[in-house]
């Protein structure tokens, strides 16, 4: 008789995540971030490490969390700071920083956009992202172009440190490019 109307529950954007190390930045957590940023200091004293790539074995282990987190202690260090989000297959830096993926890394591999187009400042003094951008059907073949090296040449020249948050080893050929 009387047929109850469903309604679908829109589902809610998604948030910002939340970066321990900006939230508390004295928690416990924190510090073992900080305790990792001491530790890649010190694990080449005779030379400047520019680049750092971050992945994981397999998804959903936190590498992308870390990936931020990471970032974030070294730009509080006083460090002008990248991170660059890798994973073409599965970004998640446009929800970690709020920020719009339409212009990212996979524009700036097919020479679609500029660097300066792809650049996007955090609220994180000192950090600055470049999300994924528009997932590719060749992320791994993007990876491995002569683009990527001289993006990644230009960008040491940049910045003080470049962190790549990377897809899983196990799962897709990309972090291993």
């Amino acid at each position: 008789m009387f047929s109850k109307s469903k309604s679908k529950k829109k589902r809610p954007m998604m948030l910002a995540r939340k970066l321990i190390t900006i939230q508390n930045p004295k928690s416990i957590v924190s510090e073992q971030f900080k305790t990792i940023r001491t530790n890649i200091n010190f694990s080449m004293p005779d030379k400047h490490i520019s680049t750092l790539l971050i992945t994981s074995s397999t998804p959903s282990e936190g590498k992308s969390t870390n990936s931020a987190n990471i970032a974030a202690v070294f730009a509080q260090s006083g460090k002008k700071v990248l991170l660059i989000d890798g994973d073409m297959r599965k970004p998640t830096a446009h929800h970690t920083f709020a920020v719009k993926n339409a212009i990212g890394l996979s524009g700036l591999l097919i020479r679609q956009h500029t660097l300066e187009e792809a650049l996007q400042k955090t609220t994180i003094e000192g950090l600055d992202v470049i999300t994924s951008g528009p997932i590719p059907p060749n992320p791994a073949e993007l990876l491995a172009s002569k683009t990527m090296d001289q993006l990644i040449e230009v960008l040491k020249d940049k910045y003080d440190l470049v962190i790549f948050d990377a897809p899983p080893v196990l799962s897709v050929t990309d972090a291993q490019v």
